[in-house]
């Protein structure tokens, strides 16, 4: 059975709405509930950011978001469309989640029905990753940082209209998370999309997006959905601007980071 997608709006601008997300433990069929009164509008090609503390259902709404899980009570703008997560949807994952078994090219025709369609793709692709001269290797030949451009490559393979990012730059280091800032823009810049991140690096966050949406504790809600001001030069979170930026949230909401506002 085919899932469904439900999108609206003609530049794909949508809005979800959640009442409630919870989860039964099958052993002692306790529920928990993972998200409560989720009410965010996305606009079309927007660089939204998704901050909260640890465990309080991002990757939830995310996956809500993608069609990889299903939500009991749940809303959608009037004018729907049904995407299909494989075209229509990228996800990359915190992991790279590329099997050892195929090299760099393998792992990104793996999403192609028929590779021959997406051949010039996946050459330009590898070109504009700086990934050509590894197409051949396998994973574990390549740094962390080449694996998560892999992953992104993957991902936006097949033109995605919305790109879904859960922490890609999650335990890299700086200079590597950069260069990989540097990728994602400007693929960005030249085919502007849909991307929504979810981080725990608030920094990040602000050199990256256009909008961030703050999140509680879980059950999660929206505490916060703020406007990005800062006018950045270069890709580097090392910059007078972001630092600004995040002194003045961190004065005004000391405890936001934690869900609180």
């Amino acid at each position: 059975m085919k899932k469904k997608y439900p999108f609206g709006g003609k530049k794909l601008d949508f809005h979800i709405n959640i009442k409630k997300k919870s989860f039964t433990n099958p052993h002692d069929k306790t529920s928990i509930d993972v998200l409560k009164n989720i009410n965010i509008q996305i606009k079309s090609k927007e660089f939204v950011c998704i901050v909260g503390p640890s465990g309080c259902g991002k990757t939830t709404l995310m996956n809500i978001i993608g069609g990889l899980i299903d939500v009991e009570d749940q809303k959608f703008n009037k004018e729907k469309r049904d995407l299909k997560f494989n075209g229509d949807f990228g996800y990359v994952f915190q992991t790279s989640r590329l099997l050892p078994w195929l090299t760099v090219k393998e792992n990104i025709e793996l999403v192609c029905e028929d590779n021959d369609e997406y051949i010039e793709r996946i050459e330009f692709l590898l070109s504009e990753f700086d990934l050509h001269e590894f197409k051949n290797y396998y994973p574990k030949s390549i740094s962390g940082g080449m694996r998560r451009k892999v992953s992104l490559a993957r991902a936006l393979i097949k033109k995605p209209q919305i790109l879904l990012m859960d922490e890609p730059f999650v335990s890299l280091d700086q200079p590597t998370a950069e260069s990989l800032y540097s990728v994602l823009i400007n693929y960005y810049e030249k085919n502007p999309i849909t991307i929504i991140l979810i981080t725990h690096n608030l920094k990040e966050a602000i050199l990256l997006g256009d909008r961030i949406i703050f999140f509680s504790k879980r059950p999660a809600s929206v505490v916060y959905d703020h406007k990005i001001k800062a006018k950045i030069e270069g890709l580097s979170i090392d910059n007078t601007e972001i630092q600004n930026e995040y002194d003045q949230l961190q004065k005004k909401f000391p405890s936001l980071l934690k869900g609180l506002v």
